[in-house]
C-alpha cells in the first residue's frame, strides 16, 4: 500500500472528528456561528503561514508572480469551499441536526465530484464508479429512512 494512503486515513479521523467537536462546542459553549468561522478562518491562515515559512518561502514570493492569474480562480474556490460551505455546516450544527444524517449527506460530495470532472476536466467514468456509488446512495437511502 502505498505510503500516502495512511495520511488519507489520518485526515479521515481528522474529519470525522471535527462535527463531533464542533458540535460539541456550539451547545456547550453556546459559541456564535461568526465567532467558530472567525478562529478557524484565523488559526488557518496562521498555519498557512508558518507552512510557507518552514517549507516553502524560497519559492513563495516567485511563485505567486508566477501564478498570478490562478489567484481570481483560487479565491472563488476557497471561498466556497473553505468559507460558505464551513458556515452553513456550522449553521446546520447549531440547529440541532443529527451529527450522524449531516455527515452522510456531506459525504456525498464525490458524486459531486465525479460528475463535474467529467462535465469539465472530460474525465472517464467507469461502471465500476457508478456501481459503486449506486451501493452508497442505497446505503444512505436505507440509513436516512
Amino acid at each position: 500500500m502505498n505510503n500516502y494512503l495512511y495520511l488519507a486515513f489520518l485526515i479521515t479521523l481528522i474529519w470525522g472528528l471535527s462535527p463531533v467537536i464542533t458540535k460539541y462546542a456550539i451547545h456547550h459553549g453556546n459559541i456564535p456561528t461568526y465567532l467558530i468561522i472567525f478562529i478557524q478562518a484565523f488559526i488557518y491562515c496562521i498555519a498557512s503561514i508558518i507552512y510557507i515559512l518552514v517549507f516553502k518561502y524560497k519559492n513563495f514570493t516567485t511563485d505567486l508572480i508566477k501564478y498570478k492569474p490562478y489567484i481570481p480562480l483560487l479565491a472563488f474556490i476557497s471561498l466556497f469551499s473553505l468559507y460558505i460551505a464551513n458556515l452553513l455546516y456550522v449553521v446546520a450544527l447549531q440547529n440541532n441536526v443529527n451529527i450522524n444524517i449531516l455527515t452522510i449527506i456531506v459525504g456525498l460530495y464525490p458524486i459531486i465530484t465525479i460528475i463535474f470532472s467529467y462535465i469539465i476536466l472530460k474525465e472517464k467514468i467507469t461502471l465500476k464508479m457508478i456501481g459503486g456509488y449506486i451501493f452508497v446512495i442505497l446505503g444512505i437511502f436505507f440509513i436516512l429512512t
